[in-house]
């Protein structure tokens, strides 16, 4: 049985200006680096957390096939100001893809925000 949740993947096409985004943009930390040269598995790999946390998000770069078409996940991230993450995502290279909106009955506040190559990305902030 499954016993936590470990990581989440998101494959892109390049690396480094991805790790500027959600290292120096959004505030994850790089926890590892992952570097892996076998036939059919030539990639790197950046681990990265919130705080040093134990659930990841994980950036993947393979280097013998091209990214999947956009669509293949989409990242919730909690935050405390939403504003002020759609800010600093749209001035680092990001986009607003939908306006916030309140979900009373979940007590949310929600939208969905892009990094630079378009991957999708939920912002879940608490009402009140």
């Amino acid at each position: 049985m499954i016993q936590g949740f470990a990581f989440t993947k998101i494959i892109v096409a390049d690396l480094t200006a991805m790790e500027r985004f959600y290292c120096d943009v959004l505030g994850l930390g790089v926890v590892a680096r992952i570097d892996v040269n076998e036939r059919g598995w030539n990639l790197a790999e950046l681990v990265l957390s919130v705080g040093g946390g134990t659930t990841q998000l994980n950036l993947v770069q393979y280097r013998d096939r091209p990214a999947p078409p956009l669509g293949e996940a989409v990242v919730g991230l909690s935050v405390a100001d939403m504003d002020a993450v759609i800010a600093a995502a749209v001035a680092g290279g990001g986009s607003l893809v939908t306006d916030p909106v309140e979900i009373p009955d979940h007590g949310l506040k929600i939208c969905y925000i892009a990094d630079p190559e378009g991957h999708l990305l939920e912002l879940l902030q608490p009402l009140g």
